[in-house]
């Protein structure tokens, strides 16, 4: 489970972060949020679906039948399909909902891809 912290200037800034190298991240991901822009791409080579949410259904790439397991992604961490979910792309960040219903980025502090030092490579946050 990611421990997504949002991002801010007294908490990141000394940390640097660092890019994946691997979808490793997600291999355990049955399902994969999508936002409508992507569709265009993601129809061609995932499968498509939806799930209740508590606002309404939402649309996902469903990446496996079985709870755990992530299909697109092979045993070294290569990506097997021909299209990527921007919720992938774009780690360890991320962006999540306030109690208030605002949207803010944040990062996944777990990833092993953040920190003072993000393994002696990466950018720094600020």
């Amino acid at each position: 489970m990611a421990n997504l912290q949002p991002i801010t200037l007294s908490r990141h800034r000394d940390q640097r972060w660092a890019r994946y190298t691997d979808y490793r991240f997600a291999a355990a991901d049955t399902l994969a949020p999508l936002v409508v822009q992507e569709l265009p791409k993601a129809l061609m080579s995932l499968p498509i679906g939806f799930i209740e949410q508590p606002d309404g259904y939402g649309l996902v790439a469903v990446q496996s039948l079985q709870p755990g397991q992530n299909l697109f992604v092979s045993v070294d961490g290569r990506w097997l399909g021909g299209y990527v979910p921007a919720l992938y792309r774009g780690y360890p960040f991320a962006l999540a909902k306030t109690e208030e219903g605002q949207q803010v980025l944040c990062i996944d502090e777990d990833s092993g891809l953040v920190g003072a030092t993000a393994a002696g490579r990466g950018r720094a946050v600020f």
